[in-house]
């Protein structure tokens, strides 16, 4: 498991994951491969890409439209029209579901990943949101989470390691399930990848 940390804050809480890149671009290839593996490795590039872009389109018109230092947690039903946020959420279901596609396709043809040895990628990732219960009760602390990064580039949450419950724990399992991200790179290979991810929460 990596010690490397990717911290992200807003005006309500900070959050952190385990891996070892900030988010970013999946890399070109780097070792000699098959022109039907270097065009597959192209498209998966894109699709990566263009899957954290759509999310994070989304995450940038929520945060223009949070109010700065608030302690109401933003609801995006509140925040966005039921137009804006079903085409969004279409968008970024059908370019994750491009993305994980071509991992799948890549599986199924046998192709070797075109890069090193190298641990999870996080492509795009969002912070949990604080909730009402948790304001009232004046909440904070860190929420540790034991999940599995798949080399079918899904995230499965294992068990909750330490939770603060006020809606915090499925705040953060919400989360989660938002990242999206390169698998684990082993052999030519992805597999899964075992790690804990860390929300801390603090009242300012």
């Amino acid at each position: 498991m990596s010690n490397v940390t990717i911290p992200i804050f807003n005006a309500l809480i900070a959050f952190s994951i385990l891996v070892q890149a900030q988010p970013g671009q999946i890399p070109p290839a780097s070792i000699t491969s098959s022109d039907e593996v270097k065009q597959w490795w192209e498209q998966v590039r894109a699709a990566g890409a263009e899957a954290a872009k759509a999310a994070g389109q989304k995450e940038e018109m929520l945060k223009k439209k949070r109010v700065p230092h608030a302690y109401v947690p933003d609801d995006e039903d509140e925040l966005l029209s039921k137009n804006d946020r079903e085409k969004m959420n279409a968008e970024i279901a059908r370019t994750t579901g491009n993305y994980l596609g071509l991992l799948r396709e890549g599986k199924e043809k046998g192709y070797r990943v075109p890069l090193p040895d190298n641990r999870v990628i996080a492509l795009h990732h969002v912070p949990a949101r604080y909730t009402n219960a948790a304001r009232e009760a004046k909440a904070k602390g860190e929420i540790v989470l034991s999940v599995e990064f798949r080399a079918d580039g899904t995230i499965k949450v294992l068990k909750i390691v330490r939770g603060l419950g006020f809606g915090l724990d499925e705040q953060a399992v919400s989360a989660v399930q938002k990242i999206i991200f390169l698998p684990e790179i082993k052999d030519g290979t992805f597999v899964n990848m075992p790690s804990n991810l860390e929300f801390t929460f603090n009242l300012y």
